[in-house]
Parts: C-alpha cells; structure tokens; sequence
C-alpha cells in the first residue's frame, strides 16, 4: 500500500513534516507486505540497486553516521531480496532502456523534488562521481559478503502460528525531524501495530524531555520505549521473543544458536564453540586487541535492558562473536571476523 498526497491540498507541510510523512508511508507499506507473506509464503522483492546503495551511504553520512553507513541495503535480509545490486553498472543500464521501452513506467514526482537531501545527492553528487569512474557495483560488494548469501527461502506451505511484530526501530533522523504531536502520533501508531493503547500524554511528555538527555526510558504494563541521545528510538513489546534465553543445539557436524525467532549456523565438528552470554566487564578480541562487550552493545544501540539476552558465540570458553544479527536480521555480528588465540 502507497500513501500519496497532493501537494495543491497540503501546501504549508514543513520539511520536516513531509519527510516524517514519508518514513510512515513506508513503514506502512512494509507493514502491509509483511501482512502478506505471513498469509502467503513468500519473499518481498524490491527494486534497489547499487546507485541507490550509493545515495543512501551519503544520505547517512551527512547526517553523521558511522561506519554502519557503509553496510545499509544488504542483498537479503530474511524478508527482502534485492536482485538488481547483482547486476553491473552497465547491465543495469541495459535493463533500464529495455524496461522503458517496453514497459509504462510511473515516477514519484517528489523523485525530482531538490527540497529533498536524497534527491539532491543524486542529481548533483552521483553525476560527478559518474564522471570520476566510480564503479557503484564494485563499491556496493566491497561492503556486503556475496559468500555468506543464504538463498535458500523457505516457501513451502507450511502451517505456521501468526508471528506479529514485538520490536519496532524508529530511525534517530526520523524521531529528530517530527514536531511534538508528530511524535506521538508516531509512537501512538506502533503501539497500536502492537495491540497496545496509545500513551497517556503525561507518560509521553516525560519520556520526550528524558530524549533531549543522554537517555530516556519508559516502562509500562504492556511495553518498553527506549532511545539514546543519538540512538534510534525502540519500541519493544513485553511479550518479544527477545526477552527469552537464546538455546542452542547439535545438527550433525552444526552448532545451531535460536533467540528471537532468528537462527545462527556454524560447521562445528570438533565441538569447540558454545553459547554464552554477556557478564559485566567482559571483553572480546578484535583485530587491534580486546574491546569490552558492554562498549560493543552501545556501539549497536541495543537497549540496555536487552544486554544480557544478547547471544554470544565462545570458543574453547573464551567470547569471540557477538551475534547481533540473531536480534535484526540487518544487523552484522561483531567482530565480523573471528579471531582465535593460536
């Protein structure tokens, strides 16, 4: 489902506004398709490809992100498949004119909008770098594991139970770019995706003002609400698989590790590896030495409330991975590499 507006009716929209108003269209729209492939097994195919990659990595720098910018719009994240970041630049091209011509084609006017910082990285920016000879396919693999692309999806009719969402990520950007009422619609809204009532606007006030500090909280009968001074806003059902103990568990030679409705597979046949958990002041090997794990839990902006749920891959007793892809299927497991003592 699309969301459109006419810009003759709503002509005195903030900036702000209207790009709060387009993160909730595509929530909803993936919301509705999430609906879909629960009733029909099924994955959702979408039309990104690597000059989208491109944008979206300068979209998220400029507006201060790390090195986590670099790894947006993975080739498949258990829902959704991006089949044309496999096709080369000038493949793409070819695919491009053939679809044009042969096909009707309908463009989003605020494609072309310049009052939009996306739409102005790619008029502007990706022309010049076209010109440099910068390779937007070759970029796209240096920052994604073709190798590790599990493409086996599961579409047999299989009775399953109805899973709804339990947790719900609100980008920083879009919480800092929505006014005051904006912002409780926003929450209002998920918590009702959830089942849940609205918040009363006194719970709402309190956790609003706790957001301009370095962290607010909330708690009630049915839910958590979390966000850091910088971190995406959480909104976390009670009732979330994530809020139980992770199990894991032989297949043959296979360690296999379940949490939170995902799964982690490791070739095991020695039998060295396990499944741990976090403890205060524990630290885990990198490249260049030991980091703390708690430090690494914050670098991901996991909730601190969830911390210790947070699946932990030992070898030989000792921590070496942190799976945080078992808590968002977007997410990579650090250190992404592991590094065992010889």
């Amino acid at each position: 489902m699309s969301l459109f507006f006419r810009k003759k009716k709503i002509p005195k929209l903030s900036l702000k506004l209207k790009k709060g108003l387009e993160e909730t269209g595509r929530l909803i729209r993936y919301h509705e398709l999430k609906k879909i492939t629960n009733k029909n097994p099924s994955i959702i195919l979408t039309g990104h490809h690597c000059k989208d990659y491109t944008e979206s990595i300068f979209l998220h720098l400029t507006r201060g992100g790390g090195k986590k910018a670099f790894y947006t719009l993975p080739p498949f994240d258990g829902e959704r498949f991006l089949p044309l970041v496999f096709l080369e630049d000038k493949e793409l091209m070819i695919l491009y004119d053939y679809v044009s011509n042969h096909i009707k084609v309908f463009e989003d006017e605020s494609n072309q909008d310049p009052i939009y910082k996306r739409n102005r990285i790619r008029m502007d920016l990706l022309p010049v770098l076209e010109k440099e000879n910068w390779n937007f396919h070759k970029i796209y693999w240096n920052f994604h594991d073709r190798s590790q692309l599990n493409l086996h999806f599961n579409l047999k009719m299989e009775p399953t139970s109805k899973q709804g969402p339990h947790i719900f990520r609100i980008p920083h950007e879009t919480w800092t770019s929505l006014n005051l009422s904006a912002k409780k619609d926003l929450i209002d809204f998920h918590l009702k995706l959830l089942g849940h009532y609205p918040l009363y606007k006194s719970g709402f006030d309190n956790f609003r003002l706790q957001s301009e500090g370095e962290r607010a909280f909330l708690e009630n009968k049915n839910c958590f609400l979390y966000k850091s001074k910088f971190g995406d806003l959480f909104i976390i059902d009670k009732k979330s698989p994530a809020f139980k103990k992770a199990i894991s568990y032989r297949d043959g030679e296979n360690l296999c590790i379940e949490w939170n409705q995902n799964k982690f597979k490791l070739s095991d046949p020695e039998e060295k590896y396990s499944l741990g958990s976090w403890h205060h002041g524990q630290k885990i090997q990198i490249r260049s030495g030991n980091k703390e794990i708690s430090e690494c839990m914050r670098e991901n902006g996991i909730p601190f409330f969830l911390r210790t749920f947070i699946p932990i891959l030992y070898f030989d007793g000792e921590p070496i991975q942190i799976l945080f892809s078992l808590f968002s299927k977007s997410e990579k497991n650090y250190p992404k590499r592991i590094y065992l003592e010889r």
